[in-house]
């Protein structure tokens, strides 16, 4: 179990870069750009020339697009090869970077754009995998059904009703596979080696990350138009850094764990 590799990248999710004349009248350009919902645009000498910087909606007041040009600095740009991984780190400081195509500045990905399908999927991945590895844990820490003691006796009894379901479809479902996010969370959270093994502080910072985890999973699972909506994009890429880092964790100390199985050999190649 490792990270997701984030083959998704940012061409799947980015816009083009909308531009206007750099000597048309800035009020004017202005209304344009309110009606059609932009509130950043690139500004050009003529329509087929360069970028040659940008504008923000909302200062075009007075006077030409030129009184009121940004450069677009290299901290501002991105590939559109960029990995959406990346582009998270990028849009946690930012609200929206500039991509380049080949090397012209065409494109633009803003913070609602982390809302498009290909991110969605993404992070549906990524909570997946944090789950794999919460069950590799329970699995670990519990051996032989143990945890069943310290399940409520309502979460036991929903665990086995949906083996009991699954198991008309699958006869191999073992009783761990039935276990909920939640349920999940309540027998990491009892175990203090594991919570240092996850690289999280305490039992209440790792029952408030696996809680926030779950949420968004949920938001995902029901479509929710607005992944940001009640909470914000700057708490959210946290979040995504923070379970990248949990999982990362995870894979080097189930790799010490498995190391000593192997005695030291490798039985596998791969180019």
């Amino acid at each position: 179990m490792s990270v997701l590799g984030g083959s998704a990248v940012t061409q799947t999710i980015l816009e083009p870069l909308q531009s206007v004349p750099i000597d048309g009248p800035a009020s004017e350009f202005k209304r344009i750009l309110d009606e059609r919902g932009f509130d950043v645009a690139g500004a050009k000498q003529s329509e087929d020339g360069p970028v040659l910087g940008f504008v923000v909606k909302e200062e075009l007041q007075s006077g030409c697009i030129g009184d009121h040009l940004k450069p677009i600095n290299a901290e501002d740009l991105i590939s559109e090869a960029t990995q959406i991984t990346d582009l998270f780190a990028v849009l946690r400081k930012k609200e929206h970077a500039f991509v380049l195509v080949g090397p012209s500045v065409r494109g633009i990905v803003t913070r609602s754009d982390l809302n498009k399908p290909p991110v969605r999927i993404y992070l549906f991945g990524l909570i997946s995998l944090l789950e794999m590895h919460m069950q590799f844990w329970v699995n670990d820490a519990y051996g032989e059904e143990s945890w069943k003691l310290k399940l409520k006796d309502d979460r036991l009894a929903e665990a086995e009703k949906l083996q009991k379901e699954r198991r008309h479809r699958d006869d191999a479902v073992k009783l761990v596979d039935c276990l909920q996010f939640c349920d999940k969370t309540s027998l990491l959270v009892a175990e203090a080696a594991l919570i240092t093994k996850l690289n999280l502080a305490s039992k209440n910072k790792a029952r408030s990350f696996f809680g926030r985890a779950e949420r968004h999973r949920n938001d995902l699972e029901h479509s929710q138009l607005d992944l940001a909506h009640g909470t914000s994009w700057e708490a959210i890429i946290e979040l995504v850094e923070k379970i990248e880092n949990v999982i990362r964790h995870s894979d080097e100390a189930i790799e010490q764990e498995v190391s000593p199985l192997r005695g030291g050999q490798n039985d596998l190649w791969a180019d």
